[in-house]
């Protein structure tokens, strides 16, 4: 039987799956009061970004050097839609001003913090 392999940043995913979780709840509460994100939202954005560049590095290093039971296609996929996601929606929420808009952050800090936890899915095969 083959050696399992490791996953990707267990702190990193833990940490990034608070933060994003964080980042809704927060935006969450802009929403509720009829507030724009400010610099703390995105900042707070901005952190999560970090991390999810960090892991997609890792990641890709990682699926590059040893891929046994990992469809590679899937994994990418995953962590590149992970870092296309929250810019999407903070560029949305920027751009328009609005109660919808915002709420739309919330959203993609919510489909952020799925992505993580389904590519450890996705790793753990």
């Amino acid at each position: 039987m083959a050696p399992r392999l490791p996953r990707v940043i267990d702190p990193l995913q833990t940490a990034l799956i608070g933060a994003a979780l964080l980042l809704a709840v927060a935006t969450g509460v802009y929403v509720a009061l009829d507030r724009s994100p400010d610099l703390v939202l995105i900042g707070l954005a901005a952190l999560v970004e970090v991390g999810l560049l960090v892991q997609a590095v890792v990641g890709i290093a990682q699926v590059v050097g040893d891929s046994r039971g990992v469809s590679v296609v899937t994994f990418v996929g995953y962590l590149l839609a992970a870092l296309v996601v929250l810019p999407a929606g903070v560029l949305w929420s920027l751009a328009e001003r609005s109660r919808g808009a915002t709420a739309v952050l919330v959203v993609a800090a919510l489909t952020v913090a799925f992505l993580v936890v389904r590519l450890d899915q996705i790793w753990s095969v």
